[in-house]
């Protein structure tokens, strides 16, 4: 039996969606991206996406943090594949409808802005590869700037890598993206170190509290409630998640994500909050379209 041609594209555009997220992605959708998101592994898990913030104008996603119905979401302007920095904002996005509330601009000397981490106090701190800042958070969306927001800068040297950052309560978590596995670490340092080496020399590996291995190509984390450290992973062919012993740094589990996948964050109901930058305009010629904050219930994961 032959199908009307009408019919039989309707069949097949069907089918090339079965399996990708069929939940309304919210936000505002990019106007170069034609269709929807990708199907992705572990898609049973994601309970919500939103678009991520900034996309038609460049803006590359890298630092995420959660914080009372919001996420932050932070990165880079570049649309070149060949250009791996460029001006950097931080979004603030409404977890419930997906609208941008408010943003603001880093620091000229901030290139990548990859990670995010609230630590007390309505204090921001923003990781940039060799830089820490801690930011008054209201101030800087308010004024959309850091220029009186920004309480204290700590630079890096050594093996200490700001590729991502995360608060355990009471310390501060570096972590350095690396290929090679005997440089991948994540170093835990004290919150002091704003006072102590504001505006100061770089400091190194030597001021760490306590050091742990990590999967290479990191580039997120966040821990549980529990204390357990959460690690994204992920490269333009691969995309993973894991699950370390914060003290020893041995993994205990591990998930297959999307490719791109950056950084972490949990909410108040133990969900975590995940951003990828496949489909980016810097990254439109990936196999995955998955520019997205999502969110993971931990426990349907396979």
């Amino acid at each position: 039996m032959r199908l009307p041609l009408l019919f039989a594209c309707t069949v097949i555009a069907a089918l090339s969606f079965a399996g990708s997220s069929r939940a309304e992605t919210l936000g505002q959708k990019p106007s170069y991206i034609w269709g929807g998101i990708s199907a992705v592994p572990n898609e049973q898990a994601i309970t919500r996406t939103i678009w991520a913030p900034g996309l038609d104008d460049g803006h590359v996603p890298q630092g995420l943090t959660y914080l009372a119905d919001t996420v932050l979401v932070a990165g880079y302007n570049s649309a070149d594949a060949k250009v791996d920095k460029g001006p950097c904002r931080v979004f603030s996005v409404s977890t419930k409808d997906g609208k941008q509330t408010g943003y603001f601009d880093m620091p000229e000397d901030c290139g990548h802005a990859g990670g995010l981490a609230m630590v007390g106090g309505g204090m921001l701190v923003v990781a940039d590869t060799r830089t820490l800042y801690k930011i008054d958070l209201r101030r800087a969306l308010e004024s959309r700037s850091t220029k009186d927001a920004l309480v204290s800068v700590v630079k890096l040297g050594g093996a200490l890598k700001g590729s991502f950052v995360d608060f355990d309560g009471t310390d501060l978590w570096v972590g350095s993206s690396e290929k090679d596995a005997t440089k991948a670490k994540a170093h835990r340092l004290s919150l002091g170190i704003f006072d102590q080496f504001n505006e100061k020399p770089a400091i190194t590996e030597d001021q760490a509290l306590s050091v742990i291995p990590i999967p290479t190509e990191a580039n997120g984390m966040a821990f549980d409630a529990g204390g357990a450290l959460w690690l994204a992973s992920s490269n333009s062919k691969y995309g993973a998640l894991y699950r370390l012993n914060s003290k020893t740094g041995e993994i205990q589990s591990r998930f297959d994500m999307v490719i791109g996948i950056e950084d972490l964050g949990f909410d108040a109901d133990g969900k975590l909050w995940a951003v990828s930058e496949a489909g980016t305009r810097r990254w439109a010629k990936w196999s995955k379209t998955y520019p997205v904050v999502f969110q993971i219930d931990l426990s349907a994961l396979k």
